[in-house]
């Protein structure tokens, strides 16, 4: 049942990127449309679900776990193409444009909809990927990521600058919502208050929202560029990504004797494409955005393959 939900989500998925893809070649949509749709994603619809799956959840410190597996996998895929960049001597650009792509996981703007899609309305399983998405990637993309993206792009860049990028994070939306939704989650509302019922509706809505905005903004940014000038450098990403990435996610799994709803998340998550995000810290910083983005593309047309064989090899 789960390896036929998670292949009827991905079918969706693909069904809807393509339409937005549609959308742009027939002058409905236009690509900036996507910078739009994704600020309301990050700043709107994401926080929403965030808000809804935990603050109806019931907070488990163990659930940290999860984080934690998310992070140490993400770090050692760092560390595999820091080294097998630096033998294959790229530049510094090129360098930590292979790093951000084979390191930062899309949870947040795909990992969400993936999820709703195979487990529906399933609270747990929402609340243990925002544990994942916003604890396990999100402050590390936000940290250790921008970091990379200074190391191999702008090293003249003043500490202070990079320490206020590094900290923006803490007091963006989407992680203090997640902090509010945690404290909530002690609170215990009243849901059976007619305005407390009526606010969560309106969220609710909001939420539903969001799979088809990743998707438009998938499909109106997307396009096929020529990869075979790259094609070591993508295969490597591809491979060290979408394979080794889920496996050390699944391994630690296994070696903490996961339940299989939290192994099941925190493999799908790690089997998620690169994070779009990585190519526009490639362009603020100067790591070589070009190669970046054709990295998010590589892994994402890889992945819809790989989750599948992920999914078959949980079940």
């Amino acid at each position: 049942m789960f390896e036929e939900n998670a292949i009827q989500a991905l079918a969706i998925l693909i069904a809807l990127i393509l339409l937005g893809m549609g959308l742009r070649n027939w002058g409905v949509l236009k690509e900036e449309h996507g910078q739009v749709f994704s600020r309301v994603i990050v700043n709107v619809t994401i926080p929403a679900l965030i808000f809804s799956s935990l603050s109806c959840a019931d907070f488990d410190s163990k659930k940290l776990l999860l984080a934690m597996v998310m992070i140490f996998s993400q770090l050692g895929c760092a560390l595999l193409a820091w080294v097998i960049s630096g033998a294959l001597k790229l530049s510094r650009p090129r360098r930590g444009a292979l790093i951000l792509a084979s390191t930062f996981t899309s949870s947040a703007f795909l990992g969400y909809a993936v999820v709703k899609e195979i487990f529906g309305n399933d609270l747990d399983a929402l609340a243990d990927a925002a544990v994942v998405s916003e604890l396990g990637v999100a402050t590390l993309l936000f940290t250790f990521g921008i970091f990379v993206a200074m190391h191999f792009g702008m090293q003249d860049t003043p500490l202070r600058i990079r320490v206020r990028q590094m900290t923006s994070f803490f007091y963006s939306p989407i992680f203090i919502t997640l902090i509010l939704s945690i404290a909530i989650s002690f609170v215990r509302l009243p849901k059976e208050n007619l305005l407390i019922a009526g606010f969560y509706d309106a969220i609710h809505i909001i939420t539903d929202a969001n799979t088809f905005l990743v998707s438009l903004t998938i499909g109106v940014m997307l396009h096929f560029k020529d990869l075979r000038r790259v094609w070591m450098i993508v295969l490597l990403a591809v491979v060290i990504k979408l394979v080794i990435q889920p496996l050390l996610s699944w391994g630690q799994a296994e070696l903490l004797a996961f339940p299989l709803l939290w192994k099941e998340i925190v493999v799908l998550e790690a089997a998620m494409p690169t994070a779009t995000m990585t190519a526009v810290l490639a362009k603020r910083y100067g790591c070589d955005a070009e190669l970046t983005s054709i990295l998010v593309f590589a892994t994402f047309i890889s992945s819809i393959l790989t989750m599948v064989t992920m999914v078959m090899l949980l079940t």
